[in-house]
C-alpha cells in the first residue's frame, strides 16, 4: 500500500507541474513537463547504490556471514540467530523445489494464480490508466480549455493517494476483501457513466 501510496503521490505531484509549466515558456512548458520525469530516475539510480542485499539474497549467494551482518543491521539487536535460521530454512526448502513452475500450476495453488492474475489484469483492463493518464486530453475533447482540462486532471489526481491513505488506515480492521469488493463495486458505479458521457 505505500508503494502505491508513492505512485499516485507522483502522479499528482506530476499533474501539478503539469498544470503549472502549462503556463510558462509561451507553450513550450510541456519540454519541463517531460524534463521533469528524470528526476525520479535519478534519485533511483543514486539511491541503488546506497541499497544494501537483503539477508535472503545472502544466504541465496552463499554469503552467511555477510547475511547475519545485515539482519544485525536491520534488526539494531545481535539477537538475530533464530530468524537466520528461519531464513536458512527458507533457502533450503526453495532449493528443494526442482520445478518451481510445475508446482505453481498444482491445483492447491490455482485460486492463488488466478488472482495473482485476474487482479492486475483487470486493473489494467478497466481503462483506469486511460482516463488518469489522458485526462487533460478527454477533458479537452468534451470542450474544456487547456488550462482547465489540467486542472481538472490535477483534482482527479489529488483523490488517489487521498484514497490510497484511507484504505491504509481502515485496511486492518474491514479487511483486504471487503475493501476489494467496495472498490470494485465503486469502479462499476463511476465507470459507467464515464463511458457513457
Amino acid at each position: 500500500m505505500c508503494f502505491q501510496l508513492s505512485i499516485t503521490i507522483g502522479i499528482f505531484v506530476a499533474n501539478l507541474f503539469n498544470y503549472y509549466f502549462a503556463k510558462i515558456l509561451n507553450g513550450q512548458g510541456w519540454r519541463l513537463s517531460l524534463g521533469l520525469g528524470a528526476v525520479p530516475a535519478v534519485i533511483f539510480v543514486v539511491g541503488s547504490f546506497c541499497l544494501p542485499d537483503s539477508p535472503n539474497s545472502l544466504v541465496e549467494r552463499g554469503c552467511h556471514e555477510d547475511a547475519k551482518r545485515e539482519l544485525v543491521k536491520i534488526r539494531g539487536t545481535t539477537e538475530i540467530d533464530a530468524e537466520f535460521k528461519d531464513i536458512l530454512a527458507a533457502s533450503e526448502a526453495s532449493q528443494k523445489v526442482k520445478n518451481p513452475w510445475r508446482t505453481l500450476m498444482q491445483r492447491k495453488y490455482r485460486p492463488q494464480l488466478v488472482f495473482a492474475i485476474c487482479i492486475p489484469f483487470f486493473q489494467q483492463f478497466t481503462g483506469l490508466n486511460v482516463i488518469t493518464f489522458y485526462a487533460p486530453i478527454l477533458f479537452r475533447t468534451i470542450g474544456f480549455g487547456s488550462t482547465a482540462s489540467l486542472m481538472s486532471a490535477v483534482i482527479i489526481g489529488s483523490f488517489k493517494p487521498v484514497s490510497t491513505v484511507v484504505s491504509i488506515l481502515v485496511v486492518d480492521k474491514f479487511g483486504r476483501r471487503t475493501l476489494f469488493l467496495e472498490g470494485g463495486a465503486q469502479m462499476l458505479i463511476c465507470q459507467v457513466p464515464v463511458s457513457t458521457l
